[in-house]
């Protein structure tokens, strides 16, 4: 009896891991990111993640729960410490969701500080990319952050983003503007960014040049 009631104990608490580490990321975490076609595949393998994470705590609580019973401080020692440590690996990945989620909030807060966006500005973990569209576009972003969201490797959005953005230096949107020239599929995007800046006619001239004039080149 009550070796079946320990296998119960220990798959109940193994699911329910999983599914406190499922609904943080799943339901507090990815919705915050928007519209994303990487949505799908992140819920996805989180789910997998969730319930790789309850297989594995489930054996470890069976073998804690069959360890405390026995009058050997050892055996109760032995048994309790497995658990211990494989939940507190796994309590680092709950952190970096939380940290995640704050920092998805923040990017996206108008009220946020320059400080604490220079800090994001190097916030590697979840949808970073993400995060750099929001410092890219907030309005209390520093000089020195936008510039170094610039030619970040494979971040498009985040260059239309700074393109966009009446605080970004003019050095940056003449850079921008270069990128446009570029015969590839982003540079009609980067000139309609660059054209949705409030600033564009006080950087460019008021004919729009040079983003007016590649426009016509390409039309």
């Amino acid at each position: 009896m009550n070796h079946t009631r320990n296998i119960l104990l220990a798959l109940g608490i193994g699911i329910l891991i999983g599914a406190a580490r499922w609904i943080l990321e799943c339901q507090f975490v990815a919705p915050l990111v928007g519209p994303d076609p990487q949505i799908s595949i992140w819920i996805m393998v989180s789910t997998v993640t969730s319930i790789i994470v309850a297989i594995t705590i489930a054996p470890i609580a069976w073998l804690f729960l069959h360890g405390i019973a026995s009058k050997s401080m050892i055996s109760k020692f032995a048994a309790t410490m497995p658990l211990l440590l494989l939940l507190a690996w796994y309590s680092t990945g709950f952190i970096n969701l939380v940290q995640i989620r704050s920092a998805l909030l923040d990017s996206a807060n108008p009220k946020t500080d320059g400080d604490r966006l220079r800090e994001l500005a190097s916030f590697k973990n979840g949808p970073g990319y993400e995060i750099d569209n929001r410092i890219a576009k907030h309005p209390n972003t520093p000089p020195d952050v936008v510039r170094s969201l610039h030619n970040r490797p494979d971040q498009v959005g985040t260059e239309m983003c700074l393109a966009e953005n009446p605080n970004t230096p003019d050095d940056v949107l003449r850079s921008i503007a270069e990128l446009a020239k570029k015969s590839d599929i982003w540079s009609k995007y980067y000139r309609e960014a660059l054209k949705r800046n409030p600033r564009h006619d006080e950087v460019f001239g008021s004919n729009g040049a040079p983003v007016t004039e590649l426009t016509e080149l390409t039309e």
